[in-house]
């Protein structure tokens, strides 16, 4: 019995030393240019032409952290709460208005990855009611985006693609990019938490795996679903909620 508690173990710890070490770089990174751009800025090391461009780098970074604490706090929230997130806010509201309410921040990080965020809501389902916790659906869709952003980006199609139809008694909100896809092998254990390895998130795309797994939570709590679709070309994820 002891050896089998022991085999179970074992892979939490793993996973956890992974994240820790994850999250220990992701915090470094922006920090460290948290303290060398300021530092520059108030001894007056910038030139005046260039002083904007480093305070875009400051807010893009300040964005990164932020949502990385976000996703962090979440899923440890809800974690600790038997699956449940806590203090959750329920609204009725349009399909149009809810997604308007993020569109700017979406796009917002769609730019900063040199990228265009092409935004579609159907006619059919501009005006259909939904009962959603608007903090979480702007959290899952800020992902989804985050994660075509940096996967997804490619100088033939520099596009993120966001399409809001209505399916049944459920809207669907779409999120593709046309990049390189998720791999065959992959596709299962994209919505993993920590499915991201040490080696990924010390590398070029920044993350800690979090992102997908907190997201399916909180659209499942809502009594939606989130899934990975398949697609001719890039990666299709599709956020579904029920129509109040």
């Amino acid at each position: 019995v002891a050896d089998q508690a022991q085999l179970v173990a074992e892979p939490q710890v793993q996973r956890r030393a992974a994240f820790v070490s994850a999250v220990t770089h992701e915090l470094r990174t922006p920090l460290t240019t948290f303290r060398m751009y300021t530092e520059m800025l108030s001894d007056g090391m910038v030139e005046e032409g260039k002083r904007a461009g480093y305070l875009s780098t400051l807010r893009r970074e300040a964005e990164r952290l932020g949502q990385l604490v976000e996703n962090v706090l979440s899923y440890a929230r809800i974690e600790a709460d038997g699956g449940q997130a806590p203090g959750r806010v329920v609204e009725v509201l349009e399909v149009d208005a809810l997604v308007e309410r993020s569109a700017d921040r979406l796009a917002e990080r769609a730019r900063a990855a040199g990228l265009e965020l092409q935004l579609e809501i159907d006619a059919s389902a501009r005006a259909l009611l939904v009962r959603v916790d608007v903090v979480a659906v702007e959290q899952i869709l800020f992902n989804l985006v985050d994660n075509a952003a940096k996967y997804g980006a490619t100088e033939a199609h520099p596009v993120i693609d966001v399409h809001v139809a209505a399916m049944g008694g459920t809207i669907e909100i779409g999120v593709r990019d046309f990049g390189p896809g998720v791999p065959e092998g992959e596709r299962a254990r994209v919505f993993e938490p920590f499915a991201k390895g040490v080696a990924h998130a010390a590398g070029t795309k920044p993350g800690v795996g979090l992102g997908l797994a907190l997201s399916r939570r909180l659209a499942q709590q809502m009594g939606g679903r989130l899934e990975l679709r398949a697609a001719d070309r890039g990666a299709v994820f599709v956020l579904s909620l029920p129509v109040a």
